[in-house]
């Protein structure tokens, strides 16, 4: 009987010690990130695999992506949090936010839009997308809809026109007015965010 349970608790060691390896690849991209390496950051973060740790280390990994100028990646990156189903909707926020970014940054104002209201589904409370989000919508209506120097306006991905797009950010200050309060203000660090764009 005894040796069973110094099984298991060895065990609980080995997960432990497992769990603070991934947390130091983390660590140790941010670190490299923090000195502009941003290559080796982009090595450390691949070494995370078990989860929770590789969607925290994914959006990391875009954001030194995206300071690379290598955007398709950084996109690539932000997506495989925002589609998995264990990752935590905080990080999906936050990747969903940066593919934002990169959107704007390449002048893809529907793709931007749809980026930051799908951030803004899952954290109401993201000023910095709501922020974003408006200035997007409003370079929208400037540009007459479309983007481009052509007169007939073109066909959003999203198949939303710019009253749609604005009712549907009406709808969503509603809902974030509604749920304010039942939404702690405890706050999350979730690892690198581009930040603001414009």
């Amino acid at each position: 009987m005894r040796r069973a349970i110094l099984s298991i608790s060895f065990f609980i060691v080995v997960l432990s010690c497992k769990a603070q390896n991934q947390q130091s690849f983390i660590k140790e991209g941010n670190d490299f990130f923090k000195k502009g390496q941003l290559a080796e950051a982009v090595a450390s973060y691949n070494k995370v695999t078990e989860e929770p740790y590789k969607y925290t280390a994914l959006l990391n990994k875009g954001t030194a992506l995206y300071k690379q100028k290598k955007m398709d990646e950084a996109l690539k990156a932000y997506n495989q949090v925002s589609v998995s189903p264990n990752a935590t909707n905080l990080l999906k926020s936050g990747a969903h936010y940066n593919a934002g970014v990169v959107y704007s940054n390449q002048n893809k104002v529907e793709e931007s839009i749809e980026a930051y209201k799908k951030a803004l589904r899952l954290n109401s409370q993201d000023n910095n997308a709501r922020e974003n989000l408006q200035k997007a919508l409003s370079e929208l209506k400037k540009s007459g809809g479309g983007g481009g120097s052509d007169q007939k306006p073109q066909q959003s991905p999203s198949k939303l026109n710019k009253s749609q797009a604005q009712q549907q950010l009406d709808r969503l200050e509603q809902k974030e007015k509604n749920t304010q309060s039942k939404v702690s203000n405890k706050k999350t660090q979730f690892g690198g965010s581009v930040g603001k764009d414009w």
